[in-house]
């Protein structure tokens, strides 16, 4: 696989335009591959602008469910240190 990578490398120190180089490495199966992991990360990045936070479709219902999960754990993590104070109370007065 190091002796693929090495010729590669050298076919690339011997292209004499930039163009040659981006050709020869799309010619490779490495260079393929990461023509798929841009195109993939090309539609990851998009549907995250369409409809992630603050997204352009993003429907406000789910930003309502966000804030009242978020609520819900910060009641229980409050209830949870409450608790824990009262069972601390407890033993120091032990």
């Amino acid at each position: 696989m190091f002796e693929k990578f090495s010729s590669w490398v050298q076919t690339v120190a011997e292209s004499k335009t930039f163009d040659e180089a981006i050709t020869n490495f799309i010619a490779t199966k490495y260079g393929q591959y990461a023509l798929i992991f841009i195109f993939f990360m090309f539609i990851i990045i998009y549907l995250r602008v369409l409809f992630g936070p603050k997204g352009f479709f993003r429907e406000k219902q789910w930003d309502e469910w966000n804030k009242e999960a978020k609520a819900t754990r910060d009641a229980e993590k409050a209830a949870r240190n409450a608790e824990a104070k009262i069972q601390a109370e407890k033993k120091s007065q032990q």
